[in-house]
């Protein structure tokens, strides 16, 4: 990943609040430093229990969603994988009001079967230029 030229050209600006699920610390710290320095707002979490306990309220969403987009990692820590919590929150959040972008260092395998199982939500490989990323969440997000 690649921070590269910090200036994101875009059609609109945009401000974005962003839930970041990675339980890298390195690239955690990167991740929301660079996308802070185009003006985000980014959330950290190392596991999924901590970002679903965010979200909702035992079974219910909490209102209003404190994010505007989630970024999350597939490996992870502890009981609930990337996938799992993509799985839990689309049940009770449709892409339209939470968009999602995995970010992962799955082999390409691995990706195409995540894409199968969740073709709507784009996916950007480790390791990534930050542009890329940058295009992907202005892709996603709905205005």
């Amino acid at each position: 990943m690649d921070v590269g030229n910090s200036e994101h050209c875009t059609k609109r600006e945009w401000r974005v609040k962003i839930a970041l699920l990675e339980d890298n610390p390195s690239i955690l710290d990167y991740l929301s430093r660079a996308l802070e320095m185009m003006g985000h707002t980014v959330h950290k979490y190392p596991d999924s229990t901590s970002l679903l306990d965010t979200l909702f309220n035992g079974e219910r969403v909490r209102t209003p969603l404190p994010y505007d987009l989630l970024l999350v990692d597939l490996l992870l820590p502890g009981n609930i994988s990337g996938l799992e919590a993509i799985h839990t929150i689309r049940r009770a959040i449709p892409q339209e009001l939470l968009p999602i972008v995995i970010i992962s260092a799955c082999s390409q395998k691995e990706l195409e079967e995540v894409h199968r199982q969740l073709p709507s939500v784009p996916i950007v490989r480790k390791p990534f230029r930050i542009q890329e990323l940058l295009q992907t969440i202005d892709e996603v997000m709905v205005y």
